[in-house]
């Protein structure tokens, strides 16, 4: 089977959300046959490193570092136009002619479309079996980042919702089959238009990593957030646990710390330091070993789409995980037995005091975390799911 992949982001290295679950299909695909890749990079470096580390697994790799002259003159023209933001930015003259390129020199059984983004790129080919991943519904995650973005951002990200969303519910409507990875985006889609097959994959978690660490009840009193710190959802949640739940919390627990561990944290959330209280680390060089030195992981994500790749690390080092309600809809878990649901300051400062007073009871929590991620996001069992859509879709099933 021979398969062209294209993505907006080079899925090297795998180290963040849509890069991770774009890398493991790539593996899967990669073993089913040749594999082609044609993607983007943020900048050259990220473009060269993209290059050495797919070069191992596909067997053409044209990465091209976005030109933001000329990504920007593109949203201009497509703000004026009428056309999705997003479309405008992924708009590159030597990603056409790459795509040209290998159309004419290969017959491809399947186009892996990553984010929608990519979707005016499989216009031209003459691919017949078409499978998009959708993975969030960028729409939907514009939308939600809308209501609290300040302005000018939310009406700018507002528009771009109101834009995009007829998009990726038309690439929902002509592709073979459609991927996103929760319910909660199936149902928005469904909700919206008339998908000509939907499936839901969800994002799995290298849990064998984390099974050699000791267990929470062996570490300080310390709740831990671990993401990309300049995401905005990440830093509302953060600045909501230092601010409103960590002081809550020290009154009954008076040595509790908040570590906020992460890449590229944005100013806003370097000023939360405050020595003996807040720490804020910066990027971690080991996930497990960083996730080891807490005893109680709170993700109160109330804004952002899709599974957040952070409770499931969380889950998998076995820490007791507090999460939102909001979060808790993509997980398939038992509340209070899994991990607990928690909303509000007051609600979150309760449970926390309580989880981190309890040393015990993190342990069962986090025992149950941990056996819930190998039942339900293993990777290999998520990758298996791939492997026979792809067989049926390839087949004309």
């Amino acid at each position: 089977m021979e398969v062209l992949f294209v993505a907006h982001r080079a899925p090297y290295p795998p180290d963040k959300g849509d890069r991770l679950r774009a890398w493991r299909h790539l593996t899967r695909l990669a073993a089913l046959g040749p594999v082609d890749i044609v993607a983007q990079a943020d900048s050259e470096e990220d473009a060269r490193v993209a290059r050495q580390g797919l070069a191992e697994l596909c067997r053409e790799v044209h990465v091209f570092p976005r030109r933001r002259l000329e990504a920007l003159a593109q949203v201009g023209l497509a703000f004026t136009t009428g056309r999705s933001l997003t479309v405008g930015w992924h708009t590159d003259a030597r990603v056409a002619r790459a795509l040209a390129d290998l159309d004419a020199r290969h017959d491809y059984d399947l186009c892996w479309s990553f984010s929608s983004g990519t979707g005016p790129w499989m216009d031209r080919l003459r691919v017949g079996r078409r499978i998009m991943d959708l993975c969030d519904v960028d729409a939907l995650k514009w939308e939600a980042l809308a209501r609290d973005g300040g302005w000018p951002r939310s009406w700018i990200y507002a528009l771009e919702a109101k834009r995009l969303l007829p998009l990726e519910v038309r690439l929902a409507e002509q592709v073979d089959a459609c991927l996103v990875s929760t319910n909660q985006e199936a149902d928005d889609i469904r909700s919206r238009g008339r998908p000509r097959r939907l499936e839901v994959l969800t994002n799995g978690s290298p849990w064998e990593q984390f099974v050699d660490l000791p267990a929470p009840s062996e570490a300080p009193p310390v709740v831990g957030f671990l993401g990309q710190m300049d995401y905005p959802p990440n830093i509302q949640a953060v600045r909501h646990l230092a601010r409103d739940v960590l002081p809550v919390i020290r009154r009954t627990v008076p040595d509790a710390r908040l570590r906020i561990m992460g890449r590229a944290p944005a100013d806003e959330v370097r000023a939360l330091e405050s020595p003996g209280e807040v720490e804020v680390t910066g990027a971690v060089d080991s996930i497990p070993e960083a996730l080891s030195g807490v005893r109680v992981f709170c993700a109160p994500l109330d804004r952002g789409r899709g599974i957040p790749n952070k409770i499931l690390e969380a889950l998998s080092a076995g820490r007791a995980t507090v999460v939102s309600s909001w979060a808790a809809r993509a997980l398939d878990g038992s509340p209070g037995t899994h991990y607990v649901v928690a909303d509000g300051a007051e609600e979150r400062a309760r449970v926390l005091a309580e989880l981190l007073a309890d040393p015990a009871r993190c342990d069962e929590l986090g025992a149950a975390g941990r056996l819930y991620i190998k039942e339900h996001h293993d990777w290999e069992d998520v990758l298996d799911q791939l492997e026979c859509l792809v067989k049926e879709v390839a087949a004309g099933a």
